[in-house]
Parts: structure tokens; sequence; C-alpha cells
């Protein structure tokens, strides 16, 4: 059906969640108590989860009609019901801020308690489907170029404007280990600056498609200035999350409760991948989904995580003790992630701006030349772990056995000759497709030599 594309599917999706939410809710309305805003009787308790359940369903009745009728006539109800959507959706965004704004914990007669936390992320991730629902029906009659890369990329800015939110309902002084005590507006402000950041970005993946603003913009001043201004945003977010993991450490919060290193560190590395793929998912959407932009597509995301990786180590080090090795110093630990780090970043830089139009015949040899070499070098470090690899113990985190360390080791040179063989079959100069292939064929034939080391 021409109707069936991939904004309709999404919609029709994201308005499903809306409904089960609304359902669930239903399912458990009784009287409940917010901390710091009183008692809900359960028929109030009931309307509002009555409402939330008919926007979903209003919502997804649209989407059904929109994938029925394609392209309907503009009639005036046509119109209305337009309005009617735009509307059903921003009221579903107020009402995502305004739970997050007035999160408390909640106890619920006959479910029990549910924490301030639960509540915000609630509220966010109202917002953060309202708003992609909002952008899905702008641009309903709009095919993307790419759709992989446009559904992704607009999905990763309302992940950020939906942590930032989450961090601006948590708000409270909080504890971390090692560092010592950060106020309350602290937190609040990293939110809302997380927040701007994601709302930036996915302001210009919607105004870059929108009918109306799109050809002014084209006219005007072209389009050219996205992927710079995707890579300032996003490097804002990646740089945050770098700096942050230098402090890592477990963290509670007054009102909120409490987490552990582990997870600090994971919420850390997923930050930094959200602003890291703002750039390289623009990139990607500007050439058809065909079998090479597919090809681009799994090298960036080969160079995507080892970059992940990298930041991961950062947050994680710890003094560190290797069986059969010794003890390594947490300096060194996040130094290992640091150049991991670089490394990585340097590839998809080069990657990015290879096929600049500003770049000459020379300078895009040595941009590509410098992209494979980075690559080769981390392929190579796997290698070294997987020879090196024994049990370990982190500080502040415990024990890793072997196996583990085998494993990481192995994906680390595996991603790395991914992206080598995937880079090297567009290169227009013939000694750097040989070279590439050759290092990721070599990379991976020394994998069982490195296991049995």
């Amino acid at each position: 059906m021409r109707g069936i594309t991939s904004r309709t599917l999404l919609g029709t999706l994201l308005s499903w969640t809306i409904i089960f939410e609304g359902l669930f809710a239903l399912s458990i309305a009784a009287q409940a108590s917010i901390e710091g805003l009183g008692t809900i009787l359960a028929s109030t308790f009931t309307l509002a989860a009555a409402q939330l359940t008919a926007l979903g369903i209003f919502i997804g009745a649209m989407w059904a009609l929109k994938i029925a009728f394609p392209e309907p006539r503009r009639t005036v109800l046509v119109r209305l019901f337009d309005l009617l959507t735009y509307l059903a959706m921003v009221i579903l965004a107020m009402e995502g801020l305004v739970m997050v704004l007035i999160a408390g914990n909640v106890n619920v007669e006959g479910f029990g308690g549910v924490g301030k936390k639960w509540i915000v992320l609630i509220g966010a991730q109202l917002f953060a489907i309202a708003v992609l629902s909002l952008r899905l029906w702008r641009l309903r009659d709009i095919r993307p170029v790419n759709w992989l890369a446009d559904t992704l990329g607009s999905l990763a800015s309302a992940m950020l404007m939906l942590e930032g939110l989450t961090a601006i309902g948590i708000a409270g002084n909080a504890t971390i280990t090692g560092l010592g005590t950060v106020l309350e507006r602290t937190m609040v402000y990293a939110g809302a600056g997380l927040f701007l950041l994601g709302a930036l970005i996915f302001l210009v993946w919607t105004i870059t498609s929108d009918p109306w603003a799109a050809p002014r913009l084209q006219k005007r001043i072209g389009l050219g200035w996205a992927l710079p201004v995707m890579g300032v945003l996003g490097g804002l977010v990646a740089a945050a999350a770098v700096a942050v993991s230098t402090v890592a450490g477990s963290v509670t919060v007054a009102g909120a409760g409490n987490a552990t290193k582990g997870y600090v560190v994971a919420g850390i590395a997923q930050l930094f991948a959200l602003g890291l793929v703002s750039p390289i998912l623009w990139k990607l959407s500007l050439e058809r989904l065909d079998r090479r932009s597919l090809v681009q597509f799994i090298a960036a995301a080969s160079m995507a995580m080892l970059a992940f990786e990298g930041v991961f180590a950062m947050a994680l080090a710890a003094n560190t003790h290797i069986e059969g090795i010794g003890g390594i110093l947490e300096g060194t630990f996040r130094l290992a992630g640091a150049q991991l780090l670089a490394l990585s970043v340097v590839a998809l830089s080069m990657w990015i701006i290879r096929d600049s139009p500003r770049l000459g015949g020379r300078a895009k040899l040595v941009v590509s030349a410098l992209s494979l070499l980075s690559l080769t070098v981390i392929a190579l470090e796997g290698l070294a772990v997987m020879v090196l690899a024994g049990d370990l113990r982190i500080d502040d985190l415990g024990g890793v056995r072997e196996r583990y360390v085998l494993m990481g080791g192995a994906q680390m040179a595996l991603l790395a000759s991914l992206a080598l063989l995937c880079q090297a079959r567009p290169e227009g100069v013939r000694a750097l497709k040989v070279a590439g292939t050759a290092a990721a064929f070599f990379s991976v034939l020394m994998l069982p030599f490195a296991l049995l080391l």
C-alpha cells in the first residue's frame, strides 16, 4: 500500500504505546497520594487514564486513515482533523512536561508505591513520544531519502530530550563517590542544557525536511550548514559525556535514590553515543538506502561502537589487577580508554569529511589513509588484549573472568576489521583498497593465533 511508509508505521507504533500506557493506568486506577502534592481521588485518576487512552486511540485512528487514504482531498473536514491531531499531540507533550515538573513518590491503593524517578521517566517518555509524533505527522507526506538514518537520528535526538527532562525531574543534592556533593541547581542546569541540545538537533532534523521551511532554507542559504551544525551540537553532548566520565562513581540523589558505578558508567557511555551518532546519521541520511550506503552504515556503526567502548573504559577506570601481569593504575586504565576513543574519533572524523567537495585529490588520499591507519592500530590493540588476557579485578566493580577479556579483545579486532573492509570497498585509490582489505583479513586471520597464545 502507498500509505505504508517508515513514518506512518512508526507513528502507528507510538500511538499503540500511548494506548497501552493509558489502559495500564486504567487497570490500576484508585485513590493515590503524591508526595508534596496531596491525594488524588480514584475518579480523577480514572479520568486522567481514560483521556490518555482516548488521545492514543484518536492519534492511532488518524494514522490508520493516513495509511488507508494516503492522498485525501484537502476539504474543510480533513483540515479540521489535521489540526485536531496536532492538538492531541501537543496536549500529550504538555501532560508529559507537567508530570516531570510535579513528580513525587506516589502510593496507589491496591498497587503500592512508585518512586519519583519512575514518575519522572514516564512523563519524559510521554513528552518524547509526543514530539516524535508531531514530527512524523508534520512530515507524513515527505518520504525520507534514507528512512533508516532519518528514523534513528530523530529517535536519538528525542532520547537526548528525554534524558534532559529526566535529569531536571529528579534533580536534588547529589553525592558522587570520589567527587563530593553536587547541588540541585547544577543538576537542573545540566538537564536543561542536555534538553536544549537535543531539541536543537531534533529541530535540524525536522526543518530540513519540512514542506514549508526546507525549500525556503534551500533557496536562501542551502542545506550544507546542517552537517557542521550537527557536528557541533553532537560534539558538545559527546564532549560533556567524556568530561563526566573522568569523575564517574556511585551516585546518591536526595529524593530519587542511588545508582551504582556500573549503571552510571553505562549511562555516560550511551549519552556519548547519542551525541556521536548525530552527525554520522545526518551524513548517511543524504544518500539513498542501497547496498553502498548500507556498507557505509556498517562501517560508521563499527567505529561508533569502538568510540563508545573507549568512553566506557574511561568512565570505568580504577586500579586494576591482572592475573599474571600485575597491577595497573587508574590513570593507565583511563589512558587506554582515551587512546581508543581518540583513534576511533579520528577514523570517524576522516570518514565524515572525506567526501567534502572542498578537499582536493591529495587531501582526500591523506584523510582516507588516516582513517584506515587508525582502524588498523585498533585491530592490533584488540589482538594484543587477547594475547595478554587474564582474570581481572577492578576496584569498585569486582572481578572479570579471562574469557570475557578475550571476548572484549576479539570484538575490538572484529569491529575494526569490519570497518576497514567496509571503508576499503568504495575507495577510489587502488592502493587504499588493497591496504584496507589486507589489514582487515590479517586481523581476522590472526584471531585464532591470539586466542592460542
